[in-house]
């Protein structure tokens, strides 16, 4: 495994998915990347210079590095602004050529209800380029 990818919120879940993704990343001796997906609303251009959350997109993204060098792990940030999360995730996983996908969500129904999840997840898994572990939020 070269390259790891994971779709970065900041939540606390995502927090604790990453200290474990900078284990796995040292083991395997994977470059781990993160990417935070900036939804532009159809006010503003897609590649506007300064969309509304970039800010915030920024911060995040920098704790997020202190965290994986807490883990001894140098990771690398970015923020793709798309219409839309899951096409962003997957166009970032296309163009840095990701060998596994990591993204979090919360469980909106039990599985086997819905093997593939929902919206974002749902897309990313129909469209990924590459295996894809989602990490669900522990229920209760």
């Amino acid at each position: 495994m070269r390259t790891i990818l994971m779709a970065y919120r900041g939540t606390e879940h995502d927090k604790r998915v990453l200290r474990w993704l900078c284990r796995l990343a040292k083991h395997t001796r994977s470059n781990l990347r993160l990417v935070y997906v900036l939804v532009v609303g159809y006010t503003h251009a897609v590649d506007a210079p300064e969309p509304p959350g970039v800010h915030e997109a920024e911060q995040i993204l920098l704790e997020a590095e202190r965290i994986a060098q807490e883990e001894g792990v140098v990771a690398t940030a970015d923020i793709v602004q798309a219409r839309e999360a899951g096409q962003g995730i997957v166009s970032e996983a296309e163009e840095v050529e990701a060998d596994l996908l990591v993204l979090t969500d919360t469980r909106h129904l039990l599985p086997e209800e819905n093997p593939l999840g929902v919206g974002v997840v749902a897309y990313v898994m129909r469209h990924a380029p590459c295996p894809v572990w989602v990490c669900y939020e522990p229920l209760g």
